[in-house]
């Protein structure tokens, strides 16, 4: 399928410790959809939130230029689709004055995102094999960093999937209070004005789901 300005373009975001590799499934299944959707690859060990922001607004600018969009233009809608700490790092590249030049609107479908930092990360703050593993990240994922992410720009429309189970007090193992995905809790992934709709299931896998996918495609082509 050949790629234009017509396309809407999709930045497709992983979590912490993961790459764009294992994004490739999801962006072949959204480009099957008529989306032009990339993969964006992040550090997550060695570099912090705002580097990794600066880098996604580098990487759309690459994106439109390979497929001969003028980039002085704003595209009319630009699409993030965002799994655990990618929503952070698409909070934070939204948090940059130079990125909503990029395009007019945004449309915005986060699957489990700690956006009000990690309960875990939280518990685990003075653990030392947790900073060693997470690296950069480490900090970034406790509430009080999460909090100075700021809202999301008037221009974006957000929707935030949660996993977890169906029972509203009980999640997938005991030693996380409340209902979460595994990792992360439903009551963190919301957002001021933007409630978390509850689809269920575990954290690792829920990038993947094919519901989720269909369902984010319908969201980013619906006019």
């Amino acid at each position: 399928m050949a790629r234009g300005a017509d396309q809407p373009l999709v930045a497709v975001i992983h979590g912490a410790l993961r790459s764009r590799v294992g994004l490739m499934p999801v962006v072949w299944s959204l480009r099957r959809r008529g989306l032009d959707a990339h993969a964006f690859g992040y550090a997550t060990r060695r570099d912090c939130l705002a580097t990794h922001g600066a880098r996604l607004e580098a990487a759309i600018d690459t994106w439109r230029t390979r497929r001969g969009d003028d980039i002085r233009e704003p595209l009319p809608r630009l699409c993030l689709l965002t799994h655990s700490m990618g929503g952070l790092v698409a909070r934070s590249y939204l948090a940059r004055p130079t990125a909503t030049r990029q395009s007019r609107r945004q449309r915005v479908w986060m699957l489990a995102p700690p956006n009000q930092g990690s309960y875990v990360a939280d518990k685990l703050r003075n653990f030392k094999p947790f900073h060693w593993i997470y690296g950069a990240a480490a900090p970034e994922l406790l509430p009080e960093s999460a909090a100075t992410l700021g809202p999301m720009p008037q221009t974006a429309e957000v929707r935030v999937m949660a996993g977890g189970t169906t029972k509203d007090d009980a999640g997938l193992h005991r030693w996380i209070p409340g209902n979460h995905d595994g990792l992360v809790r439903v009551a963190e992934t919301g957002l001021d004005g933007v409630e978390p709709e509850l689809v269920g299931g575990s954290h690792s896998t829920l990038q993947w789901r094919a519901d989720m996918i269909s369902a984010a495609a319908e969201f980013f082509l619906r006019a």
